[in-house]
């Protein structure tokens, strides 16, 4: 095989130091706006302008009061909302918040006073903190079954998670939504992403056979993953030796002319020992129309830890003609300023955005941006929250 591994491939000097703090650098796989988390830090200013420093001492003392086991006051909905908006990041206050949470969710058992959906604004808290362990904890603690019962909630978890390189707790969290069998579709497009990325990501022999088993599943059920997690399953594929496998699994996406996929198939052919079928991919971006319009075109790119194997492919494969032909393409490739200094694992990285809709009325269960009012999309014109319908 040619390849490293594509997520170390810059560590080995094949790149420059502004590639390799590309690939080292914690990353997010959802912009902040797509998991609602802007949302979260407008209220949090609107909370912290419309009260006074004492007038929160005053709330906290009472609170803390009131969450006691023994105190036959009762948390209602506008006090754990208040709280969740004015947390600091210090352990009274996620004491604090934990025991208003855990006392809320029992008293509610069996009775919901309100609908407000908490779980997915929590983990937003959590979020904005960058408390992944104790986000965790809470999501895992008997005491909170049922609390985080939400999709979003879920992705936004699992996505601070990524965030702090916790590869494996995003497996496990699955694993246990799995277990809990809970009314959600069986592979949501989301958190599939997040599972393939978080395999890619651990480029282990055991995540990868985890990974396998999982597209297996998908295939078999009829479901069509996101492209994201197609490319992330491809590059995990290539990682562990397996390019054939790549290969195969980037033909279920209708539009190949997508940058990640044109590297990765050009890496997978390579790592065959076909640049021979390579090239032709490489020339394309030479021969693609034009469009005489005003608007700048989007150029077409190859990553250059991704030419730097396919130069290796052709010193191996040792033909004259073959090497002279991919020559004249990487001068053409530097004139034209095809060539970008991103690697493929940050391409492959790049944030989820919000993509702006007006129209609701299609699976609203995909919305990830949700639960401020009643479980339901933010009806504030301001700050409308569309759904992701194309998750890269």
């Amino acid at each position: 095989m040619f390849s490293k591994s594509l997520v170390n491939l810059c560590r080995q000097g094949l790149g420059s130091t502004r590639v390799l703090q590309t690939v080292v650098c914690k990353r997010n796989l959802y912009d902040p706006a797509a998991i609602g988390v802007d949302k979260y830090e407008f209220y949090r200013e609107k909370v912290s302008t419309q009260f006074s420093d004492a007038d929160k001492q005053l709330f906290r003392d009472r609170m803390n009061s009131f969450a006691e086991p023994e105190s036959n006051s009762l948390i209602f909905t506008d006090d754990l909302k208040q709280i969740i908006h004015m947390i600091s990041d210090n352990e009274a206050d996620l004491t604090l918040v934990e025991k208003m949470m855990k006392k809320y969710n029992k008293q509610n058992k069996g009775l919901r006073f309100g609908n407000f959906t908490f779980g997915p604004v929590v983990m937003r808290m959590y979020y904005h903190l960058n408390k992944p362990d104790i986000a965790l904890q809470m999501f895992n603690d008997p005491e909170m079954d049922g609390f985080f019962n939400h999709l979003s909630s879920y992705q936004i978890l699992m996505d601070l998670l990524f965030v702090n390189g916790k590869f494996d707790q995003i497996l496990d969290v699955y694993k246990l939504i799995q277990e809990k069998q809970l009314q959600i579709a069986k592979f949501p497009k989301g958190v599939m992403m997040l599972v393939f990325a978080a395999c890619y990501k651990l480029n282990t022999t055991d995540s990868f056979e985890y990974a396998c088993k999982l597209w297996s599943e998908q295939q078999e059920a009829g479901h069509s993953p996101i492209r994201k997690t197609i490319t992330f399953f491809a590059a995990n594929a290539i990682n562990q030796n397996s390019p054939h496998i790549a290969l195969e699994v980037i033909t279920s996406v209708r539009n190949q002319s997508y940058v990640t996929l044109r590297n990765i198939k050009v890496v997978a052919l390579c790592d065959l020992g076909r640049i021979v079928d390579a090239l032709p991919i490489l020339r394309s971006v030479l021969s693609l129309d034009r469009p005489m319009t005003s608007a700048p075109a989007i150029k077409q790119t190859f990553c250059r830890d991704v030419i730097y194997i396919v130069k290796a492919a052709a010193e191996k494969l040792n033909d004259k003609e073959i090497s002279l032909e991919l020559e004249r393409i990487l001068k053409q490739f530097e004139e034209l300023n095809i060539i970008s200094d991103t690697t493929l694992d940050s391409l492959l990285c790049t944030e989820v955005k919000m993509i702006e809709r007006t129209d609701y009325s299609n699976n609203r269960e995909s919305i990830v941006g949700v639960s401020y009012q009643s479980g339901r999309p933010y009806k504030k014109r301001e700050f409308r929250r569309p759904g992701i319908s194309d998750l890269l």
